[in-house]
């Protein structure tokens, strides 16, 4: 991991704490400092979908960025891990107390900030000292289909790095049920890495596969719900399970580009471009606009009301199009990371100038503020030129 986003990561938690009992300075002074939830499924829990083999690479990522970072917050808070050396002797009655204290103090006002939902630990196992974790709002699969499998697995990272830390040993966690498996809540096993049927079951739960007709159904619920969000005034106040905080988005961002940058960043752009087909057909519909439109009117108003970013220019030159883009959810706030976030973007962007021009066309970064110091970004927008097929006969001529 580079230096400069290990320290962003740091800084980010430091943020997330702080925020349990504090209210941050505004680091976004136009749109605010939360992005419409809808937003979130449709740029990371859509991206794991999309690409299954992410999500082992995600939850572990999550796990051990987790652990490494809330460590340092425990110990300011005096929660030492050696308050809970003999949790496992402990009643189960009595270690469930405990972690309701724990809950109601820090992790559960944490969750709510970030807008992850309403968190509350439900039981200890008596044999295996199995712990319950019970999730209601659960932000990354909420109003997703029921597509037959458990999902969340960022969530089901920060548990085990959270534990982990706590016990000083290794701990994982997996879900027994999701919003995504028909079930109105999420419920998280947290368990012992030790232990060799909980290695098996979280082994499962990471190792999954999704049919096309599957994915279909979530694009469609999520196009769905972008609709209904463009159509609802956005709320004076966040609320849990509408809205989630940038910092949270930003922290699980730069987790799985500490993991594998080139693999991440590839995934996300190629998602942007493959959801944006559907995303040209909402702006067509609620925008009533087409062609070029899309992009350069459309789409400024779209991430506006979203709060994903101000798109302060589309600029039409002979050669394609130059976009200047300020307060993007992806990076507000972040400073010097030496890798770029925003490759979602990218290729969502990508994708609506292809359909709105007709024309095939390249997103690059132009400048990033991360190089220029600047407060904006720009990406540029290229018309490529389709090689033309030389018929064989005029090759045969050439190489005479």
């Amino acid at each position: 991991m580079s230096f400069r986003l290990k320290s962003a990561i740091k800084i980010l938690w430091q943020k997330m704490f702080y925020l349990v009992d504090n209210d941050l300075p505004v680091i976004r002074t136009t749109l605010g400092d939360y992005v419409n939830t809808i937003e979130i499924q449709k740029r990371l829990d859509y991206v794991v979908l999309y690409n299954p083999n992410i999500a082992r690479i995600e939850y572990q990522s999550t796990a051990n960025g987790t652990m490494e970072n809330v460590q340092e917050q425990h110990d300011k808070k005096g929660l030492e891990s050696k308050l809970f050396r003999n949790f496992n002797r402990r009643d189960p009655k009595q270690g469930l107390k405990i972690l309701k204290i724990l809950n109601r103090n820090i992790y559960g006002p944490l969750f709510r900030k970030m807008g992850k939902g309403y968190g509350a630990f439900r039981s200890i196992d008596p044999d295996s000292k199995q712990i319950t974790y019970e999730v209601k709002n659960c932000d990354e699969c909420l109003d997703l289909p029921d597509i037959d499998l458990k999902a969340c697995f960022y969530f089901s990272g920060l548990l085990a790095g959270i534990f982990s830390a706590l016990f000083n040993q290794s701990m994982g966690t997996y879900e027994s049920t999701c919003g995504t498996n028909g079930e109105t809540t999420c419920n998280y096993e947290i368990g012992n890495m030790r232990s060799i049927s909980f290695r098996d079951n979280l082994d499962k739960y990471l190792n999954f596969s999704i049919s096309d007709e599957k994915l279909y159904e979530v694009e469609t619920a999520l196009s769905e719900k972008i609709m209904e969000s463009l159509k609802t005034e956005t709320p004076a106040e966040p609320i849990v399970g509408t809205n989630s905080h940038i910092i949270g988005y930003q922290l699980r961002i730069l987790n799985n580009l500490e993991q594998n940058p080139e693999i991440f960043s590839e995934t996300y752009r190629k998602a942007g471009v493959r959801f944006s087909n559907r995303l040209a057909d909402i702006l067509k519909s609620f925008y009533q606009v087409d062609g070029e439109e899309l992009l350069t009117d459309a789409l400024p108003k779209y991430y506006k009301k979203q709060l994903l970013a101000n798109i302060d220019s589309v600029e039409k030159f002979l050669d394609g199009f130059m976009i200047t883009i300020s307060e993007a959810v992806d990076c507000a706030g972040v400073k010097n990371l030496d890798v770029k976030p925003c490759a979602f973007m990218r290729g969502e962007i990508e994708g609506i100038a292809n359909i709105a021009t007709g024309k095939h066309i390249r997103c690059d970064i132009h400048s990033c503020k991360y190089d220029t110091g600047e407060q904006f970004c720009q990406l540029e927008l290229s018309y490529i030129e389709e090689e033309k097929e030389i018929p064989d006969w005029l090759t045969e001529i050439e190489e005479q």
